[in-house]
């Protein structure tokens, strides 16, 4: 199996509506159940007779499955891509040892089988709920290309630290960095961990060696910052994504688990619409625990202006997003603040999309 394919799944659990939640929420994701054993009878029998498929699937099972124990499921290791197993509420562990408790939730569900398939190796008591913090953790992707999602993120960095918010702005678009043009700025990533740039506002890299310790590397920022604010580029394809093991998607699939807010900026033209529409698409059919938001950017004036507004509403309030705002294009704005290399309130402080990204960020700390 492909690092991009959906991945296909074994169920080994007795108990029924554990076996249907696991199930039903995998299969909502797409992912392909492709046996479902009821005793280990049955799994052995399954994976013996299709030893080539078993190969790439992950087996979940449960400890209540009849006539297995820790030596059979490891027997099994070899067989299959990975092994998943769940401790159920008044059911014995037996010599499992210390198993991760079945989630009540889809989303935590989805979030810890995610964990297996882009680090088996490391995955051994996977965390299924987030820590309680009183940091403010935002992720800013785009709905297709030139929404302005980069820009929106330096100046809402910008505006929260004006609220005497210790905020770090994070470089996380892989695919296509902006921040470090945008300021002027040699390598983010020289830095060791975050370089302050203005009062209460740093700034940081995620690069491919300092993804490989990303959790350890957001628990300090967290620790250490009141907001943290990451720009995560284009998220197209999310899907293949939140199941890809190459170091480019690991920011986006933590984000989608552990972010307190993701969101989406789309342009208010016919093409930025369309792309909207596409990754709307994709967000009913994947479950984030990641609370979302959109922002559509580059709202024309008048009728026109009417009529973006109006499908984007229309197209974003079934989501049940957390907040949806508008952004008037404002040309001349950003690009003098491009020019100087600066953000909206140092350029042009009184134009209204400035006021408009301070309003957010006044949204966001109330």
């Amino acid at each position: 199996m492909s690092e991009l394919e959906m991945p296909i799944v074994i169920t080994a659990i007795a108990n029924p509506e554990a076996e249907g939640f696991v199930a039903g929420t995998l299969y909502a994701q797409g992912w392909n159940v492709v046996f479902r054993a009821i005793d280990w009878a049955s799994l052995q029998s399954y994976i013996q007779s299709n030893a080539e498929l078993s190969q790439n699937a992950l087996l979940i099972f449960a400890t209540d499955l009849p006539g297995t124990d820790k030596k059979l499921m490891d027997s099994l290791n070899g067989c299959v891509r990975q092994v998943i197993g769940f401790s159920l509420p008044n059911v014995s562990h037996g010599d499992f040892g210390v198993l991760n408790p079945l989630p009540s939730l889809g989303t935590d569900l989805i979030s810890l089988v995610r964990g297996y398939v882009r680090a088996p190796l490391v995955r051994t008591n996977a965390v299924t709920q987030r820590k309680a913090r009183s940091s403010k953790v935002i992720a800013i992707g785009s709905a297709g290309s030139y929404t302005g999602c980069t820009f929106i993120a330096l100046n809402l960095a910008m505006e929260l630290s004006l609220l005497a918010k210790s905020t770090l702005l994070v470089e996380a678009n892989f695919r296509a960095p902006s921040l470090s043009p945008l300021l002027s700025m040699r390598k983010i990533s020289e830095e060791s961990h975050w370089k302050k740039i203005a009062p209460n506002l740093s700034i940081s890299e995620i690069t491919q060696s300092t993804s490989e310790d990303l959790d350890v590397l957001m628990g300090k920022a967290i620790e250490e910052f009141d907001c943290v604010i990451l720009d995560i580029g284009s998220i197209s394809g999310l899907s293949n994504r939140l199941t890809d093991r190459r170091w480019t998607s690991r920011v986006t699939t933590w984000c989608c688990d552990q972010a307190d807010e993701l969101m989406i900026t789309s342009r208010a033209d016919f093409l930025g619409h369309y792309r909207l529409v596409q990754v709307i698409d994709l967000l009913q059919q994947t479950s984030i625990r990641a609370r979302l938001s959109f922002t559509q950017n580059m709202k024309s004036s008048g009728k026109r202006g009417d009529v973006e507004m109006a499908r984007f509403l229309a197209a974003t309030t079934a989501l049940k997003p957390i907040r949806v705002r508008s952004m008037k294009q404002e040309s001349r704005s950003v690009q003098a603040a491009e020019d100087e290399h600066a953000t909206l309130v140092e350029t042009n402080e009184r134009s209204q999309l400035r006021k408009a990204i301070a309003d957010l960020a006044r949204e966001i700390t109330s």
